[in-house]
């Protein structure tokens, strides 16, 4: 017969062994829950990455939608009817009989083919990335530039940074936002002055583009047109850059990017 002591023993031993049990269960639960937490949490991340490629993507294809449909525009708009307008002045000639008339529509057309040469430059330079490595980047903008005030627009710029800082993907990507953007304000912001900076920092570089624009509602439930937002924002997230737009309905436009170097 056991005794009083070896009873209590025995229970204290099975409620050791009951306890163990216990949180040897518990730990096991603990370690099931949290594995399932943490593959729930690196599928939701793997999702969120997945749609935010899915993002890029489309704002890419958008942006050279966008550059392909203002390139057709321009072909059929400024070289179409120069073209319209020079065959309409040689052919007339045959049908003129003294050798002034002749002259007269022969330099005519030759007026319009040298129009014409000059929209072909313009619409090859918008094309060709050779742009930025022929001129060099900070070049690139002030050719832009100067073709942009051809229009009546006034570009205040200032270039406070090394170029070599830059890779050339960065230069070109950067050169593709300026021109989007710039063009547009051209086209549908009715602007009379621009301000561009860039300025290095630190480890980064600041990209800042004001107009005196009608601006455009910025909100997250307006559509994201006027001037690219889905291209800028691409080739923003292409450069792993910081991008905030600022505008409003009359109050022009801000834009601030920053660039890590």
């Amino acid at each position: 017969m056991e005794t009083p002591q070896e009873v209590t023993f025995t229970y204290l031993l099975l409620a050791g062994v009951g306890l163990m049990f216990l949180f040897a269960l518990t730990v096991v639960i603990f370690v099931i829950f949290y594995q399932r937490k943490f593959f729930r949490q690196q599928s939701e991340m793997h999702e969120l990455e997945i749609r935010h490629q899915k993002e890029i993507t489309e704002g890419i294809m958008q942006a050279q939608e966008n550059e392909r449909e203002r390139i057709a525009q321009d072909l059929h708009d400024e070289v179409g009817a120069s073209l319209s307008a020079a065959r309409l002045f040689i052919n007339q000639i045959q049908y003129e009989e003294t050798l002034p008339e002749m002259i007269e529509l022969a330099e005519q057309a030759h007026g319009v083919l040298g129009t014409l040469v000059q929209e072909v430059r313009r619409v090859s330079h918008h094309l060709s990335p050779l742009v930025v490595e022929k001129l060099g980047f900070t070049g690139a903008l002030r050719a832009l530039f100067q073709q942009l005030e051809v229009n009546g627009l006034k570009i205040t710029h200032s270039f406070q940074f090394q170029e070599a800082v830059l890779s050339h993907e960065q230069q070109l990507a950067l050169y593709r936002i300026v021109q989007e953007v710039s063009v547009n304000i051209v086209k549908h912001a009715e602007a009379q002055q621009v301000t561009l900076s860039l300025t290095q920092q630190p480890g980064s570089l600041r990209l800042w583009l004001e107009d005196d624009g009608k601006g455009f509602e910025n909100s997250k439930d307006a559509p994201a047109t006027g001037i690219g937002l889905s291209g800028i924002r691409a080739r923003a997230s292409f450069l792993n850059a910081q991008l905030h737009i600022d505008s409003a309905p009359g109050a022009g436009t801000r834009i601030e990017m920053i660039v890590p170097l």
